[in-house]
């Protein structure tokens, strides 16, 4: 069919004058039908009352139609009218009535009626008026029927995830129904499922005032691919291409299930073919999908062109093809724009900048082979100033077909340096020390180490432009608002390092005159003080005072306290401009300003409804339950933050958890009301992990962990953990209810219940790497065969432990207290727990160390603890001040169903204090003191007799020290009393032997020590610690910031680990008879360490020289003894500050 172009010709111009008086006819009969269409509203907006005028009002009544609505609701309603009895009667306060109802949105139709009432005493008729309201239907929930027969791979989940438009508390309509139906069958048609039906349905609540909406989906038999052709020009054998091979490792096969994801990733591959043989701007058009309803099929055709075939040169600089994908963007994705090429230069740049080419120049140039003719409008045109247009910025991939491309990098390296130095000059304000985020970095000798710095330092012209900028504005912040700072390097003609010197300007200092708040009325000026400037404040609160430099930072920050303070307290809308005056200089020359905070205060709000979207599993009250927000109650900041804390950080049931407000109207006190709108996407409950690894102290290990964390619904947390190996095999089972009792208003004490079982014969692994010193790695008995045996020379199997515990704890805080960011100021927390535990030793018999474990083959705890924290550092790692106070006490009873009582206790108490007069140093002091005692002991070890060894608790209770965190004189818990072993002698033995630890009647003889392939050793006595019933430990140090990230750390270490409680209260003292291994001096340790911070945690290395080291009585074999002492100085290896 041809179409006809219709213009007015020059000689139709006679033509205006008729088009216009026609134009002219339309509109005015729109205007006289206008008031007809207004006339079917006016009744419900302005209805005829115009005879009542004038009349007293009787009584105005309120009325719902269809529906029922509570006390509140008609409350917030009959708060709306602009009528009320006793008041003359007005046609335009009615309309305005009306317009109120319609303004809440949850009316959605409304009509006013009156009726004549009897005049009182002869006077005027009066008039009576009822409101007829019809409440709008908002979505209460929406629920999806999947159909059973092509449904199974769709959930309820992702489906919700596209009927965003449906959120509780919304208003409901057909449109908004419509369109969500639609917007899910389009995601079915993307799934592949063109053949899906959407329809939907709604279920009034009994109030008819909200609606539940279900949808019915039906999704059908699934879309397969008929044809997938690819009839892209170029893209054949001649260009080198093989599209066969390209067409058989596509997803979209014939006869497979079509989607749009798979469609995308073969379009990509597609793409990655075409860029691989050299063609950098391939133009693929849309797909061109077409469905075969009939056969339920869909073709698809890719149309295009290959494009230019690009080369990419770097000159100057060698790249191998790893390094050229990750720099140069035209390569990896494909593409000649020109923000790419450019990109490319700026890589290439920044990794020679890493190199210590810190002013290398690359310049990007590109040729087209035949050249590309100009436009005929640019001849006309004068070249751009300073030389020729760059041709990179003309490549258009449209106008290159059949043409070649050479996008060149030419690199130019310039002098490699190495910086040694970083200065801030012209002021005494600001070190580099204080500045961080700086991008130029000094040489790092840990520069070949990732992420430890770079060899030969950082910097470049954009980084040191970045740099000036953040010291700059680092003065500014000081007070010295006209501060300028500039950049000078200096370099070394003689050698390669490089020194860069930040050169500040000062200028005048400007300070605070005077801080007023205005427009407060519900808190006092001395209350909002203490809020802007708290009394204790962290480090990140500093705050301005009158007299003191003035930083505009600071003074918003301010500013946000107190917004944030109204928030808390209910003023949600409250809100808090900052003005600064200028004022006339001081006599001293510094300039003056006046800070004023205008407060626009605002009513409390009150939350009307909570709605909870995008639920599966989760049970709604489970959400309103963690959160504390309540309906009705004061709508408060921090509040609504706590909420979205507590559903994302205390359960991992939400990927995503949204909160925001919405208006609804008024109370009946004229309060404003908000709904409270939760948008939560839930994770996957249930998860499966399974685990294959190798240790090389058991071998290959396999396990698996089941994990729901969302149990029943109800954000509880279940977890099944499995671990096995040859030599270890665990069982695990938790439970944790994050919520289980309430206390206070909105406080929760949570519950954890964990039932555990393991099984480890890795017991010898574990003695030859912790205790063996000098044994040459025996620590068990091998017959000639390399069979285990026992003392006697009995077969015997391999040792094991076998532990079953059960563990029951919660906590409650007794005190919280936050700064207005969040962090935590205070923290006061008591903990209550009760374990049981059953742990036996199987076939010890072997072991060298047999008689110390022997006591301790059975042992049954059943006990009750409680332990109290308090909490008032700065930060958790590496605090500058502040303190931490723990408490832990335990009591075993034999009548819980244990075979042991006893009572301990360990205290833990840390201080840290900075230092003013002393820059970047803090002194930190620990103490740690634990002591126990064994109630009614029993005779343990079977020699007839309560000893000492019946005396301590068991060997898993007892006090251990020494390492990196506590006594740095001593390897890992070697510090305190010790016995020799092994338990034997040579020879024949005429009677008791004195002095054994424990003492037996006799002691059986060594016979001959074997390794485990039955060749004969020789093994020496040695000493085992074994712990002890109380401990020690007293730690000084002083972190002195000796560089921005190193810090030395000169400290004292002192304590001891002690066998008895009261040879706490006299170390060193040893009774006639007793073993001198077991009597324990106070030892002291002396040392230096040193911090480096680095982006993984700070490194830290401990030298610590052990000036008094303990001495142990060797008993030899054949007769005699020896002393053994411990080496004075260890060496210590530790992420973190020790305490």
């Amino acid at each position: 069919m041809r179409e006809k172009n219709y213009r007015l010709l020059a000689t139709d111009y006679w033509l205006l004058p008729v088009i216009i008086r026609r134009f002219g006819f339309v509109v005015l009969v729109l205007l006289l039908l206008a008031p007809r269409a207004w006339a079917k509203d006016s009744p419900r907006l302005a209805p005829d009352l115009s005879r009542y005028e004038g009349r007293t009002i009787e009584s105005v009544d309120v009325e719902v139609e269809d529906a029922s609505v509570d006390e509140a609701g008609l409350a917030e309603f009959r708060a709306r009218l602009r009528v009320a009895p006793g008041r003359p009667f007005s046609s335009v306060l009615v309309r305005e009535s009306l317009q109120n109802l319609f303004e809440t949105r949850r009316v959605a139709d409304a009509r006013v009626e009156a009726r004549d009432v009897a005049a009182v005493a002869g006077g005027q008729m009066r008039v009576a008026l009822r409101f007829v309201i019809r409440p709008q239907v908002v979505v209460a929930g929406v629920t999806f029927e999947i159909g059973a027969d092509f449904g199974a791979e769709i959930t309820e989940d992702e489906l919700r995830s596209r009927v965003t438009l449906l959120e509780p508390g919304k208003r409901l309509s057909d449109q908004l129904l419509k369109e969500n139906a639609d917007a899910v069958a389009a995601y079915l048609r993307d799934r592949g499922f063109y053949r899906a039906e959407v329809t939907y349905s709604q279920q009034l609540d009994p109030t008819r005032t909200r609606a539940t909406v279900l949808f019915n989906v039906r999704p059908g038999p699934p879309t397969t691919v008929g044809q997938f052709n690819i009839n892209i020009k170029g893209f054949d054998n001649s260009k080198g291409f093989d599209p066969a091979a390209v067409e058989r490792g596509l997803k979209l096969q014939a006869g497979t299930h079509f989607s749009q994801a798979a469609l995308g990733q073969d379009l990509a591959s597609v793409r990655q073919a075409i860029i691989a043989k050299g063609y950098l701007a391939p133009r693929i058009e849309e797909p061109d999908i077409r469905l075969d309803s009939a056969a339920n099929q869909i073709t698809v055709t890719l149309n295009g062109s290959i494009g230019p075939h690009v080369e990419v040169h770097v000159q100057g600089y060698q790249l191998n093809d790893k390094q050229r994908r990750d720099l140069l963007p035209i390569e990896r994705e494909g593409t000649i724009e020109y923000s790419a090429i450019v990109e490319g230069a700026r890589r290439i740049r920044n990794q020679l900048q890493q190199e210590g080419y810190f002013f290398a120049d690359v310049e990007q140039t590109c040729a087209v082979t035949p050249p590309l003719a100009p436009p005929p409008a640019a001849a006309a045109l004068l070249p751009p100033a300073g030389g020729e247009e760059d041709t990179c910025q003309l490549l258009n991939p449209d106008e290159l077909a059949g043409r070649s491309v050479a996008i060149s990098y030419d690199v130019t390296r310039g002098r490699r340096f190495k910086l040694t130095d970083i200065r801030i000059e012209g002021t005494n304000k600001l070190s580099l020390a204080d500045v961080s985020g700086l991008r130029t970095q000094k040489a790092n000798v840990l520069g070949i180490v990732p992420l430890l710095g770079y060899g030969r330092g950082y910097t470049s012209e954009d980084a040191l432009e970045h740099d000036r900028g953040i010291i700059q504005s680092r003065m500014r912040d000081m007070g010295y608002r006209h501060a300028d700072v500039s950049v000078r390097q200096g370099v070394s003609p003689t050698s390669d390092n490089l020194i860069i010197t930040f050169a500040v300007t000062e200028g005048p200092l400007t300070r605070v005159a005077g801080i007023e708040a205005r427009g407060n009325e519900i808190y006092t000026g001395a209350q909002l003080r203490d809020v802007r400037c708290p009394a204790n404040p962290l480090p990140d609160e500093s705050c301005l005072v009158a007299g003191g430099p003035f930083s505009r930072t600071a003074a918003r920050s301010d500013g946000e306290r107190m917004r944030a303070y109204y928030s808390k307290n209910g003023y949600i809308d409250a809100d808090v401009q900052l003005a600064v005056d200028e004022l006339p200089a001081a006599a001293s020359g510094d300039e003056q300003v006046r800070l004023v905070y205008n407060i626009k205060e605002s009513d409390k709000v009150f939350i009307n409804h909570i709605f909870v979207n995008g639920l599966v599993k989760t049970k709604k009250e489970a959400v309103l339950e963690a959160i504390p927000l309540r309906e009705g109650e004061v709508l408060r900041g921090d509040d609504l933050a706590e909420s979205e804390r507590v559903l994302l950080n205390t359960t991992d049931a939400f990927r995503q958890v949204l909160i925001r407000t919405d208006d609804a109207g008024q109370t009946a006190g004229g309060f404003r009301r908000k709904d409270v709108i939760i948008d939560i996407q839930e994770s996957k409950s249930v998860t499966t992990e399974y685990i294959v690894g190798y240790s090389t102290d058991t071998g290959p290990e396999g396990g698996f962990e089941l994990r729901d964390a969302n149990l029943f619904g109800q954000l509880r947390q279940g977890n099944l953990r499995t671990r096995y190996s040859t030599l270890q095999q665990l069982v695990r089972l938790e439970y944790i209810d994050p919520r289980f009792r309430r206390y206070g208003e909105k406080k929760f004490v949570p519950l954890t219940l964990s039932v555990q079982y393991q099984r480890d014969t890795s017991v010898t692994r574990f003695f030859r790497t912790t205790i063996d010193r000098g044994t040459n790695g025996i620590v068990q008995r091998f017959d000639a065969n390399g069979d285990l045996v026992d003392e006697f020379g009995q077969k015997v199997k391999e040792p094991s432990i076998n532990r079953f515990t059960i563990s029951l704890e919660t906590q409650r805080d007794l005190q919280l207290e936050l700064t207005p960011s969040g962090a935590q100021r205070k923290r006061t927390t008591l903990f209550l727990r009760y374990n049981y535990e059953d742990v036996r030793l199987f076939n010890i018999g072997s072991l060298l160390i047999a008689n110390v474990l022997r006591p301790d083959h059975a042992v049954r705890l059943s006990r009750f603890g409680a332990s109290f924290a308090r909490d008032t550092r700065d930060r958790q790692f590496d605090p500058t001040r502040g303190d931490f106070l723990s408490v832990d006490y335990a009591l075993a009873l034999k009548q819980l169903g244990g075979n042991l009582s006893f009572n301990k206790m360990f205290l833990t108490y840390r201080r840290y204090q900075a230092v003013n007069r002393l820059r970047n140093t803090v002194l930190a002091a620990s103490v740690q003191l634990g002591m126990a005692n064994v109630l009614s002991p029993s005779d343990r070890n079977g020699n007839g007799v309560i000893d000492d060894p019946d005396r301590r608790l068991p060997i898993s209770e007892r006090f251990f020290t020494g390492g990196s965190t506590t006594l740095r004189g001593f390897n890992f818990q070697e510090a305190g009393p010790r016995v020799v072993a092994p338990f034997c002698t040579f020879g024949p033995q005429p009677g008791p032997v004195s002095n054994t630890n424990p003492p037996p009647a006799f002691l059986p003889p060594c016979g001959t020590f074997r390794d485990q392939k039955g060749n004969p050793v020789a093994v020496n006595p040695f000493t085992v610690p074994i712990g002890g019933n109380a401990e020690a430990v007293v730690n000084l140090e002083a972190r002195v910031g000796l560089t921005r990230d190193l810090q030395a750390v000169p400290f004292y270490d002192g304590g001891n680990v002690f066998d008895r409680t009261r040879d706490l209260f006299h170390p060193g003292k040893c009774e006639a008879g007793r073993d001198p291994n077991l009597c324990q001096k106070w030892t002291h340790t002396v040392g230096l360490g040193f911090r480096l911070k680095t982006p993984l945690g700070s490194l830290g290395v401990d030298y610590g020289y052990l000036l008094n080291p303990p001495q142990f009585v060797i008993p030899q074999f054949g007769g005699g003894t020896a002393i053994q002492r411990l080496k004075r100085g260890q060496i210590n290896f530790r992420f973190g500050q020790t305490f």
